[in-house]
């Protein structure tokens, strides 16, 4: 796939950077160009975040892409990747603005999901050359476009001062709506969020809080448990004997667990979850096995 340059001035550069300040000269375009001018939504936290986090940005994602957004982070670590897998367990559209060149994958353990996004019709973007390193100014200089190209931005889980804080800065500046989901006093990486809310930004609940402020469309809400259900789930690349044990390993399990679920003895389910951590599919931490 070539990586292709888009202008400002060209017809494909995305109108809505076209207002922000400071707007790109270029970008770098991997992947399906016609989106960066479909109507967007951008979903950022931090990298260092809790489990919840993470599923509520995979929640929130999928309910917003399922509605017709597509979904627009900057795929660091954390919520920003937990972001682009929600849109695309729903097989919703999203983009990915990196603070690097476009052929540098980055964070390299990421590279599944740049590939995905690629595959299902998504785009990789930056202002960067197709080999630029990562550096913090890029990724903080970035951000702005990563708010420029929504229509609003949502905060899933914050620390007090993270690049999200810049983000925010940037959305408020391009007149964006700012959304945040609440954290309880006691989460320290949540701080960021409720500060946004005592700020001004929006509180949400659920997905329907964001959608209903853009579209008339009355979409099912879908839940963390629903998005671990078949048919949300990519198992295009698993083999044919591993896909009853990975669906299962969405949560973490004891061979236990696993073996009482799928009927496997364990003597055989040893050698199989052997095979399967072998190859980078799964994970293991104290006798307890689940998906990387």
């Amino acid at each position: 796939m070539e990586i292709e340059e888009i202008k400002y001035e060209d017809k494909d550069f995305p109108k809505a950077l076209r207002t922000i300040e400071n707007p790109p000269k270029k970008l770098y375009v991997l992947g399906n160009k016609k989106i960066l001018n479909n109507k967007g939504f951008s979903i950022v936290g931090s990298r260092d975040c809790t489990k919840q986090g993470i599923e509520n940005a995979k929640m929130f994602s999928a309910n917003i892409a399922k509605a017709g957004f597509t979904i627009i982070s900057g795929m660091a670590k954390g919520i920003d990747t937990a972001a682009h897998i929600g849109a695309l367990k729903v097989k919703g559209k999203t983009i990915a603005v990196l603070g690097n060149g476009p052929n540098v994958i980055f964070p390299p353990q990421n590279k599944e999901v740049y590939n995905k996004i690629l595959k299902n019709g998504g785009a990789i973007i930056s202002e960067y050359k197709k080999d630029e390193k990562p550096e913090a100014e890029k990724f903080r200089q970035r951000n702005r476009i990563v708010s420029g190209l929504g229509l609003g931005l949502l905060v899933v889980e914050a620390e007090k001062r993270s690049g999200t804080s810049i983000t925010a800065r940037y959305a408020k500046e391009q007149g964006k709506d700012i959304f945040c989901v609440a954290n309880a006093r006691e989460n320290r990486k949540g701080i960021g969020t409720n500060i946004l809310i005592q700020k001004g930004a929006k509180l949400v609940l659920d997905p329907s809080d964001i959608i209903k402020n853009y579209t008339e469309k009355n979409c099912k809400q879908i839940s963390i448990e629903d998005l671990e259900k078949d048919k949300y789930l990519d198992l295009s690349g698993i083999k044919k004997e591993y896909k009853e044990i990975y669906k299962i390993l969405l949560k973490e399990r004891s061979i236990n667990d696993i073996s009482k679920k799928t009927g496997i003895p364990i003597k055989e389910l040893y050698e199989m979850l052997f095979m399967m951590e072998l190859e980078g599919i799964i994970e293991s931490k104290k006798n307890k096995y689940k998906v990387k």
